[in-house]
């Protein structure tokens, strides 16, 4: 608890933010709730502002955001274009994370030291789990794309269980399948499983940023949460969630 404060105090001091009791609506991909779970009630504590947070996977989020939905921040993976209106400026970058699979932690490590090996790995496991491409779930989205160029679409598709909203690693930590695909932050919660890179042709690091809304109520709030998750300060909480800041 002292070092949540530390933390805390340190981020209110790097961001100047004041105590105005102000309420911010935030949107936000969910992947991103790994570190904001942890950093949003350090901003509340010190500033006594308060942070509403609403989850949905990336694809929805724009929808929502194109849609009027009103809000003060959102938080996303990619696809900025498509609602680049909606914001009062360019995103800022506040976490990447690595796109890797989940098996057991007591399984022999699958073979991903090339893309014919892990070809040959996804054709040999006998069921996977992937967030659904549909959703716009950013991990889902990179899969789909390896495995279409990987000519195997069919054969994983087959086996394949496709979920949004959830761990992925899960399902194989409770040995419903044998493989998950999903943010090396994301795995690294899960228990029981160990992360498997994928192969150096589809390695991908997947950054979180974070925008303001053009029309949000609490504009300097906003910006002051902003501030505040990318102050040096706020770099042990977001390393500690499996992320590297920026």
């Amino acid at each position: 608890m002292r070092k949540l404060i530390a933390v805390a105090v340190g981020l209110f001091v790097a961001t100047g933010a004041t105590a105005d009791g102000a309420e911010i609506k935030v949107i936000s991909a969910k992947a991103a709730g790994l570190f904001l779970g942890e950093l949003a009630p350090q901003f509340e504590l010190v500033t006594g502002n308060k942070v509403t947070i609403s989850y949905d996977e990336a694809g929805i989020v724009r929808k929502r955001i194109l849609g009027g939905e009103a809000f003060d921040v959102t938080f996303l993976p990619a696809g900025w274009d498509e609602v680049r209106k909606a914001l009062a400026g360019d995103p800022v970058a506040i976490a990447h994370s690595d796109l890797g699979m989940a098996v057991l932690s007591t399984a022999p490590k699958p073979d991903t030291n090339t893309s014919e090996a892990t070809k040959r790995t996804l054709l040999a496991v006998k069921s996977i789990v992937y967030t659904d491409p549909k959703t716009g779930g950013i991990a889902g989205v990179l899969f789909a794309r390896m495995i279409e160029r990987l000519g195997i679409v069919d054969e994983v598709n087959q086996k394949s269980k496709l979920v949004a909203g959830q761990l992925n690693a899960t399902f194989v930590a409770n040995r419903e399948v044998e493989l998950a695909v999903q943010l090396s932050s994301e795995i690294r919660e899960v228990p029981g499983v160990q992360f498997v890179p994928m192969p150096p042709e589809f390695r991908a690091s997947v950054t979180f940023s974070g925008a303001t809304a053009t029309n949000a109520k609490e504009p300097a709030t906003a910006k002051a949460f902003l501030e505040f998750l990318t102050a040096p300060s706020a770099a042990p909480a977001i390393r500690s969630k499996g992320f590297e800041p920026g």
